[in-house]
């Protein structure tokens, strides 16, 4: 009798979410929206503020405290993987993820016998899993988490710029110790020329700037109708990116920032093409360049690194992958780069090439799953054609920065790496009810006013195909 008068009578509005003005997240438990949101916000502000972080760990003698930051990554994604098994079911990501790592994980155990190498190869990859089910509320986030964005991407430029004037930070060149490994933070190149100097201002490394401020950019680009406005935003982002030296972030951020501030009609198309040249470039220069002499300067703004990887780098760990690897399925799981300080400390490689650490850990399977990603990159989209050109945006500039860096490895880009990724899994497909968040609708958000340089095409297309769908 109470739920007949219940639904009999006037209906309220559902609440609105304050963090999620953004609906698009793969988090299917309502309850659990908030705290993937919140987990995953607080997990790169502390990225973005590593550096002073690590130091107030190093004066308490709790340097190894910083793995507590793992935790909010592990910990929404354990919570949501119960609240699956209490409803008996499990999402398909899940099951996808686990099947590969435990199989590349017996690769890596089989070939170098390393539980501790698979566990790192699991803690960076895991960071792509909890961003795949956050998905647009990175990609194209309103309300709370785009503020936040925003004010991380003013903190980071701050950070730029009093390290590029000369500031003294604390952290500059220390060296803190996590379990038995070594991790320097904001390393002091020895530079003397100041604008040559390398600087990662409160970042771990300038590596860690090139990474994320790119990714933030991106998504605030996103968040903007006029073109513009955001040039204006690109402009002095491309200016920070500059002042790192990383020269590969540069050169992948310059072009995909182009092409977002061009017309809606041009942008996607543009991302796309970026996308797949950045890809194949990643898979063919370090096979087609073996054995090539390059002639080079001196200087952080010299061919000299390019140089190092064609020379070293690269031939090493081939040397490495076709001495230690299981048929056609590479080295395993953790099988070079970061995770080999652990189990094969004097042989470390650092890769510095995305498809060369892919191969060495997933061998063949490397090939099956970038096509899965150029998959999705390419499929009709029938969602919001904003997010998708954000997600596009971002695997344009990973597989781009990496040509000459392990990109995975990083935690805030594979983080927006799997973003990107979940985002294009909604948005070029028409999730079922099992699939699909279940939380409060949300207040109308800017994605979804209407946009004068929106094409018609891709909205009316989708319109299309729902309405087809419901008939």
């Amino acid at each position: 009798m109470t739920d007949a008068i219940t639904l009999a009578g006037p209906r309220r509005p559902p609440p609105t979410l304050p963090i999620l003005a953004a609906d698009g997240g793969n988090v299917d438990v309502p309850g659990l929206v908030r705290l993937c949101a919140f987990c995953g916000v607080l997990y790169l502000g502390i990225y973005a503020l590593e550096a002073p972080a690590r130091y107030g760990l190093y004066l308490a003698g709790l340097d190894s405290l910083i793995l507590l930051r793992d935790g909010l990554i592990l910990g929404p994604l354990l919570a949501l993987c119960m609240a699956h098994a209490a409803q008996l079911r499990l999402h398909p990501a899940f099951a996808a993820f686990g099947i590969a790592m435990g199989f590349h994980g017996l690769v890596l155990m089989g070939t170098m016998g390393s539980p501790l190498g698979v566990a790192y190869g699991v803690k960076v990859l895991v960071n792509l899993l909890f961003g795949f089910f956050l998905a647009a509320m990175f990609v194209a986030p309103g309300g709370r988490v785009l503020r936040f964005f925003a004010l991380l991407w003013v903190v980071i430029m701050i950070g730029i710029c009093l390290d590029k004037a000369g500031m003294a930070f604390p952290w500059t060149g220390m060296r803190t110790m996590v379990g038995d490994l070594n991790v320097d933070v904001s390393k002091d190149w020895q530079i003397s020329d100041p604008f040559a100097r390398r600087v990662a201002g409160f970042t771990r490394s300038s590596i860690a700037v090139a990474a994320i401020l790119p990714c933030l950019t991106v998504v605030l680009m996103g968040r903007l109708h006029s073109p513009l406005a955001r040039a204006c935003l690109a402009l002095p982002a491309l200016v920070g990116v500059f002042l790192t030296t990383q020269k590969g972030s540069l050169i992948a951020f310059l072009p995909v920032a182009v092409l977002l501030c061009l017309p809606a009609g041009l942008r996607l198309a543009g991302l796309r093409v970026a996308f797949l040249g950045f890809l194949l470039l990643a898979a063919g220069l370090p096979l087609f360049t073996h054995g090539l002499h390059l002639d080079h300067g001196d200087g952080v703004f010299s061919m000299e690194s390019l140089y190092l990887r064609i020379a070293y780098t690269w031939p090493d760990a081939w040397d490495w992958i076709a001495r230690h690897q299981m048929l056609v399925f590479g080295v395993g799981l953790g099988g070079l780069g970061g995770p080999q300080r652990l189990y094969a400390p004097d042989a470390f490689n650092p890769a510095d090439n995305i498809a060369v650490l892919l191969f060495a850990w997933f061998g063949l399977f490397a090939v099956i799953y970038a096509a899965l990603a150029v998959r999705l990159a390419l499929r009709p989209i029938t969602g919001d054609v904003r997010r998708a050109e954000a997600a596009v945006a971002i695997l344009a500039f990973a597989a781009g920065y990496g040509v000459v860096l392990s990109v995975v490895e990083d935690q805030a880009a594979c983080l927006f790496l799997g973003a990107a990724l979940g985002t294009l899994w909604r948005e070029t497909t028409q999730a079922g009810p099992a699939l699909r968040p279940a939380g409060p609708l949300h207040a109308p958000d800017i994605m979804e006013a209407e946009d004068e340089d929106q094409p018609a095409s891709g909205a009316s297309t989708g319109r299309h195909q729902l309405r087809s769908r419901r008939l």
